[in-house]
This record gives C-alpha cells, sequence and structure tokens, in this order.
C-alpha cells in the first residue's frame, strides 16, 4: 500500500455497521466517479447518524420539561390549595380544643385568672403526694 491509501484508511472511521459495508479502500486506478460514489456513500450513513442523534437530543429535550412539570406543577397547586385547607384544618382542631384556637390571648387570659395563692396551693399539693 502507498502512503496515501494508508491515510485514506486512517481517515475514514467506522462508525456504524452501515458504514462497515461500504468499500473504503482506494486504488492508484480509482477514477473521479468512483471516488465520488464513495463521498456519497459516507454522506449517507453520516446523514443517517446525525437524524438518529438528532431524534434522540428531541426526545432528551422533551424528558427534561417532563421532570421539571413533575416538580414545579405540585408546588403550584400546594400554594394554590394548601392555605384553605389549613385554614379549616386549623378551624376543626381549634374547635376541638375548646375554642383555644383564639391563640395567646386567650392563655394570657386563662393564666392572668390564676392567682399567686392559687398557684402555691397547687405545689403544696404536689409536694405533699
Amino acid at each position: 500500500m502507498s502512503k496515501k491509501e494508508e491515510t485514506n484508511n486512517q481517515e475514514m472511521p467506522e462508525a456504524s455497521e452501515a458504514a462497515k459495508h461500504v468499500n473504503i479502500h482506494v486504488n492508484a486506478n480509482d477514477g473521479l466517479k468512483e471516488l465520488i460514489e464513495k463521498n456519497i456513500k459516507w454522506s449517507q450513513v453520516i446523514y443517517e447518524q446525525n437524524r438518529k442523534i438528532n431524534r434522540r437530543l428531541i426526545w432528551l429535550v422533551v424528558g427534561s420539561y417532563l421532570r421539571l412539570a413533575i416538580i414545579i406543577i405540585p408546588l403550584i397547586l400546594a400554594v394554590i390549595f394548601l392555605p384553605p385547607l389549613l385554614e379549616q384544618l386549623w378551624a376543626q382542631y381549634s374547635g376541638m380544643l375548646g375554642g383555644l384556637g383564639g391563640g395567646t390571648s386567650q392563655l394570657n387570659n386563662i393564666f392572668s385568672q390564676i392567682s399567686g395563692e392559687q398557684i402555691q396551693e397547687y405545689l403544696q399539693m404536689i409536694q405533699t403526694r
């Protein structure tokens, strides 16, 4: 083999199964027509590979948007629907706790009604037991 034939064989990568069937040996007697035909065959193989790669990239982009939607949609729905549900839940539990749902103002009213003498009596009862 001549140096030119060796470099032509090294420059043509084996890209896929279709590329293996393409004859890539260039003889000194090959005409321009044969070289053009080989070039067209290689171009077709490359075109098919690019089409497959493009299709795969499109599906990757679609999948990433779907994953993003799976994360963002529940968050948006939670922001919209969770506050009213929490308010209803709080109203139910405050009713069950006997009206303590008013917050600290009602607790302060309860503690203000207890005198120091009542606390002392309670502590003495605990110590005697």
